[in-house]
């Protein structure tokens, strides 16, 4: 083509030496320029319309020229015959497909022929010039232009396969994450005012078990049939890709609304695919695209959304989050109760948010010192909207959303109805808790209410939502603010004791039913052993659900902290008055007071018998009496596991005397059921009898591994010949009814 542009400048060149009227040089020039143009437009096309578009406007531009350059001669056919067989030759190339060719030579011969016919031609110059065209200008032309098509339409295809390569995932057919955003960008930048667009984030759950489980065909194979399900339910005008690994985008022409819709629509389909061990499930997050933002930002609202569908029990769609306040307040949403004090409610949905607030009391100090917000729904008319229908779990919906929304109400009611060196107890969800900012928000609600966040405990509810970690970090952030710190619910579901001692709670709130849980056997309540050990710890302890005089008699005996519970006052829009409340600590504390020295007695004179008979043991060995011998009437004693001697390094010194409990109950835990494989010093029953030589001293309970039973020691260290030795007796402590030390 460059070539055919050259003979051309040099066809005009030969033009301006002949005699005769010509057509201006300029418009021959301009021919030659719009021809250099093309060939150099060439190398930047993209698909074989373009190329032969160019083609055809070359052509005819090329024959134009040769008009323009032969006007005026005496032979104007002597200046064209040689072009009409040399640039259909040098033009093959221009003809990439069977049509393009067939086209442009058409159009090149009728013009070129409508000059020629033009000027009357004898016959014998009409025979040449139908001899060079017809057995030299076509023939030639074809064999030219069939040979370049084969090459040159071959390159045009590896072009395009490998552009669609580059755009397409492999597995899955889909688009992959660059040609998404690509096209994704465009879509924007088309967007206009009344336009909607949504993203769409979904990751397949559990799908490395899959992999892992079952093979990475099995893997493949799921991912194909999402994708599938993805490409038949999706509008045809909706952009779907694989982003990566498990995850796929769709960018939809619609609103949130039904955004979220077709979104629960994949999901029930994506729910449908059978996978070795059950059913395929999905998690979906849902984004709205706001003015002016790019598509990086819109798919990371999207990509937060389903993070949280994921963290709070996958299998469900998640919208985006809303922009606080989450609530508005309506006219005529404030009502007066008791005392004078304005409550305020919200609107939501089809009906009002309010707070109810429950006390909470520090049993030492016996008064008021938080109060725990709880969140309730209202009707037009006042009456409650229950729980069930209000925290019912909605597939597509928000519930962080409800979650935030509760905070702009309980802060705003706080600051009007909380007496002012009070704690405000704010439950939070996990998902909430860990959400990038909101710490920063957070504070800044506070202030606004006019409260600090030094008297706001973020209680962390007992859900999915957040790893360890996550939470643990996001503590960290609130803890700069001046927040503190409650862990809900210890000891039901998620709040487990590796959660406590990596998020490092100020206060940690122990699950109602852990007062009313008793050890295995006796029937004792375990509450002050798991309050000792969050103390030390370094945790303060509430206790929740306290509904009798008896628990919060257990909650003072157990060094309990705070407490909560029906007993001590009832979830209420009004703050009620303490003084009763105070009276009932006071007579807890009371009857503690006076049952220790009970117990104390009760449990001296159960255990004296046995110090007796210790010491009278003691006495025998001194003289020189054989050990069994010597124990034969501790032995005797009832609830007489066995009697044994420890040297000082708290080795067993021969055998041990079975006692009635023994030989009635027998030893249940085989491996470890030989206590002179074994080493005791460790034990407190052997140190206090070390630290009080010649005193007989008692142990607490303890759960013993010769029998497996809840048992009681008692000690005596000896100062034989050849050294000091502890003589003891252990009894079975796990009858109920045996009354236990009152520190116990």
């Amino acid at each position: 083509m460059a070539f055919t542009v050259v003979a051309f400048l040099c066809l005009v060149g030969a033009r301006n030496l002949v005699d005769g009227p010509a057509t201006p040089l300029a418009y021959r020039l301009a021919c030659a320029l719009v021809l250099a143009l093309l060939v150099l437009v060439i190398p930047s096309t993209r698909s074989t319309l373009i190329f032969g578009a160019i083609g055809v406007v070359y052509m005819q531009v090329l024959v134009a020229g040769m008009a323009l350059n032969t006007a005026g001669v005496a032979q104007p056919l002597l200046w064209l015959l040689p072009a009409m067989v040399v640039i259909p030759v040098c033009a093959a190339p221009l003809w990439l497909t069977p049509a393009h060719f067939f086209t442009g030579t058409a159009l090149f011969y009728a013009s070129a022929l409508a000059l020629l016919f033009g000027a009357p031609l004898t016959h014998d110059i009409e025979t040449v010039v139908w001899a060079w065209i017809a057995a030299i200008g076509i023939p030639t032309s074809v064999v030219f232009h069939f040979g370049f098509y084969r090459f040159r339409r071959n390159h045009f295809l590896l072009e395009s396969q490998l552009a669609q390569l580059a755009a397409t995932d492999p597995l899955t057919g889909l688009q992959n994450r660059r040609a998404f955003v690509k096209q994704a960008e465009q879509h924007l930048d088309a967007l206009t005012d009344e336009m909607q667009v949504s993203a769409i984030f979904l990751d397949i759950d559990n799908f490395k078990s899959l992999n892992d489980r079952f093979g990475h065909a099995v893997g493949d194979h799921a991912l194909y049939q999402v994708a599938q399900v993805l490409m038949e339910q999706t509008p045809a005008d909706a952009s779907v890709s694989r982003i990566g690994g498990e995850e796929f985008a769709v960018l939809l022409r619609d609103g949130l609304s039904g955004a979220l819709a077709l979104a629960e629509q994949l999901r029930g389909a994506i729910a449908a695919i059978e996978r070795p061990d059950g059913n395929l499930t999905a998690s979906f997050g849902v984004a709205q695209h706001r003015r002016g933002e790019s598509i990086m930002v819109l798919l990371d609202r999207a990509d937060e959304a389903l993070l949280r569908a994921k963290y709070s029990g996958r299998n469900r769609v998640c919208a985006e989050r809303r922009m606080l306040p989450d609530v508005q307040r309506s006219a005529g949403s404030e009502r007066r109760v008791e005392g004078g004090s304005l409550s305020q409610r919200y609107q939501w949905e089809d009906y009002y948010l309010t707070s109810h607030f429950q006390p909470l009391y520090s049993l030492s100090h016996q008064k008021q010192v938080g109060f725990e917000a709880l969140l309730r729904g209202e009707h037009d008319d006042g009456m409650l909207v229950p729980p069930v229908v209000m925290f019912a779990p909605k597939p597509s919906s928000d519930e962080g959303a409800l979650d935030r929304a509760s905070h702009v109400v309980h802060l705003s009611n706080a600051s009007r109805l909380l007496p002012n060196d009070a704690w405000l107890f704010l439950n939070i969800l996990p998902a909430t808790f860990i959400a990038a900012g909101y710490a920063d928000q957070l504070s800044v609600l506070v202030r606004a209410a006019g409260l600090e966040p030094e008297r706001v405990i973020l209680e962390i509810l007992e859900s999915h939502g957040g790893s360890v970690d996550d939470m643990s970090r996001a503590a960290a952030l609130y803890r700069e603010h001046g927040f503190l710190i409650a862990v809900d619910d210890f000891g039901a579901g998620q709040s487990n004791l590796d959660r406590l001692l990596r998020i490092r709670p100020d206060l940690v709130k122990l699950d109602g039913e852990l007062i009313r849980a008793t050890s295995h056997g006796t029937g004792h309540p375990i509450l002050p052993k798991l309050v000792s050990l969050l103390h030390q710890a370094g945790m303060l302890v509430v206790v929740e659900g306290v509904e009798t005089t008896e628990e919060l008699i257990l909650a003072v005996e157990s060094n309990v902290d705070f407490a909560q519970g029906y007993l001590l006052g009832r979830p209420a829009a009004q703050i009620a008055p303490p003084e009763s409340v105070h009276r009932q600590i006071d007579d807890a504390f009371d009857v503690i007071a006076q049952g220790r020295a009970h117990q104390y007695a009760l449990f001296e004179s159960e255990v004296e018998p046995y110090r007796i008979a210790l010491r009278a043991a003691a006495d025998a060995l001194l003289t020189g009496v054989v050990m069994d011998d010597a124990f034969a009437p501790l032995a005797r004693f009832d609830r007489c596991i066995s009697c044994f001697i420890l040297d000082a390094t708290g080795r067993q010194v021969g055998h041990e005397l079975p006692g009635p409990a023994w030989s009635k109950e027998g030893a249940s835990l085989q491996p470890v059921a030989n206590p002179r494989d074994a080493r005791w010093d460790h034990r407190p029953y052997f140190r206090n009898a070390v630290l009080l030589p010649g005193v007989a001293v008692t142990s607490n309970p303890y759960l013993s591994l010769a029998s497996g039973r809840p048992c009681i020691a008692v000690t005596l260290a000896v100062p034989f010949a050849n050294g000091r030795s502890v003589i003891g007796v252990e009894l079975d402590w796990s009858a109920k009814g045996l009354p236990w030390p009152a520190a116990e």
